[in-house]
């Protein structure tokens, strides 16, 4: 079981950065109108139809800022205060991000370099990774990828290699605590 317990977290990680802008989008990023009274009243529909165009917006401008940015393209989320940030390696582009209407970030790591270094870390970990490892995956405010482990428990041999060898790309964070599987799942 700790494999697909293991993979499942994996997958929420991959996934959870390519859905997380919207889904802050469409929390209540689309609205200036949060606090007034005379928008909440039957505005449920209108609020929805706002905060659908908002988020189809992020989602073009994300998808416009990579086409621009090819093999120097970070990712992209947003920030506390609803502006879109994408990540770039390039110094050079952020008048280009500016344009579309992002706020640039540099970052170091590519998204596809930061991929990659993701599949050395599973492959590194195997079908069946360690008890120590709990959970691993792109964190792009971070511009890395994350592993957590266990405090308790030593990192493994094959993931203190990648470690070195990543030169940042890869770093560990103490677990919180064993994976435990959720109730009837």
């Amino acid at each position: 079981m700790p494999q697909a317990i293991g993979r499942r977290m994996i997958k929420r990680r991959a996934i959870g950065s390519a859905v997380a802008g919207a889904a802050i989008l469409a929390a209540g990023c689309g609205s200036d109108q949060a606090g007034d009274p005379a928008a909440s009243e039957g505005g449920g529909a209108s609020q929805q139809a706002e905060d659908e165009r908002a988020t189809a917006q992020a989602t073009d401008l994300l998808a416009a800022a990579e086409r621009r940015l090819g093999e120097d393209y970070g990712g992209g989320y947003l920030s506390d205060s609803g502006q879109v940030i994408v990540l770039t390696t390039d110094p050079g582009t952020t008048g280009t991000l500016r344009e579309l209407g992002a706020q640039p970030e540099v970052v170091q790591f590519s998204k596809a370099t930061l991929s990659d270094w993701q599949e050395q870390v599973a492959a590194a970990l195997g079908e069946q990774p360690p008890a120590a490892v709990t959970s691993w995956g792109v964190e792009l405010r971070r511009n890395a990828v994350v592993v957590d482990v266990l405090a308790e428990k030593p990192v493994p041999a094959a993931l203190q290699e990648i470690l070195v060898d990543s030169a940042g790309a890869v770093v560990v964070d103490e677990a919180p605590g064993p994976v435990r599987p959720l109730p009837g799942g």
